[in-house]
């Protein structure tokens, strides 16, 4: 339940029960011949409903978003982003071995480790967590907006990535497990992105879908994914930002993948 109405219900609490005891003492004086047959109230009178209500706790709104974010997940908008990037995740499999040599000749181990704890869930999660709580410690609505919808949208995205990996499980190029499909912190890092672009606009986008493209790359010059689970968890990662940030109604754009020679490419197209 949202704070405002939590003060909304102790208002009228408090003040029906000051009328109350108003109409009271009016019905009282209208009869004398009845007062002296009233007792009087006893010393320890209970507090008033209005202070019970104020010791309970109210429950977070986040939660009740997370709630709905699963089945608003499924709509066409939700199915035409992954119907992308699965199409160009496709485009790349004859290329994720190719792939992951590549990065890992060009990006140092240094780099990579960089990426690779940028993108853990761990991070991301933990700074979408910390951008909420201090947005609400600090009354700042627009903060605590932005920290929840990252809050959401890591969530949401994890949800289906997670299972997905148990369910495909497809075995990592270093084969220390079958969980390569798709790429959890591409996910990670492209929910942020496409959250921070939508309430930021390409000012922050740009640097942050930067950021997740290295996140990717970092991802294979570790040999822990092949281009193609990061193809498709960039695609659940923007899919699950679009969907918690529907409620903003501007900085949309159109997303479009298309395979490329030697791999995929993803396009972004302001509307």
């Amino acid at each position: 339940m949202k704070l405002s109405t939590i003060v909304f219900l102790v208002l009228v609490s408090a003040s029906s029960a000051a009328f109350g005891q108003t109409a009271s003492e009016q019905t009282v004086t209208d009869a004398p011949a009845l007062v002296n047959l009233v007792p009087a109230p006893a010393p320890d009178f209970t507090a008033p409903t209005a202070d019970r209500v104020t010791l309970q706790p109210p429950t977070p709104s986040l939660f009740r978003s997370i709630e709905r974010d699963v089945p608003a997940f499924f709509s066409t908008q939700t199915a035409t982003i992954l119907g992308g990037f699965a199409l160009a995740g496709l485009a790349a499999r004859p290329f994720d071995r190719a792939s992951v040599e590549d990065t890992s000749e060009r990006l140092s181990k240094g780099a990579a480790a960089i990426g690779n704890w940028g993108g853990s869930l761990y991070v991301q999660t933990g700074g979408a967590l910390a951008t909420y709580v201090v947005g609400r410690a600090t009354g700042n609505q627009r903060i605590a907006a932005v920290g929840g919808d990252l809050m959401r949208a890591q969530v949401l995205s994890q949800m289906f990535v997670q299972g997905t990996k148990f369910a495909v499980a497809r075995t990592r190029p270093d084969a220390s497990n079958a969980l390569s499909f798709p790429s959890g912190h591409s996910a990670s890092a492209f929910a942020t992105a496409t959250v921070l672009q939508q309430h930021f606009g390409w000012k922050f986008g740009i640097p942050a879908y930067a950021f997740a493209g290295f996140v990717g790359a970092s991802r294979m010059a570790s040999s822990k994914h092949y281009l193609s689970d990061v193809v498709v968890g960039a695609g659940i990662g923007i899919a699950a930002g679009r969907t918690v940030t529907l409620h903003l109604g501007h900085n949309q754009f159109s997303l479009g993948a298309a395979p490329t020679q030697g791999g995929a490419m993803v396009t972004f197209t302001k509307r």
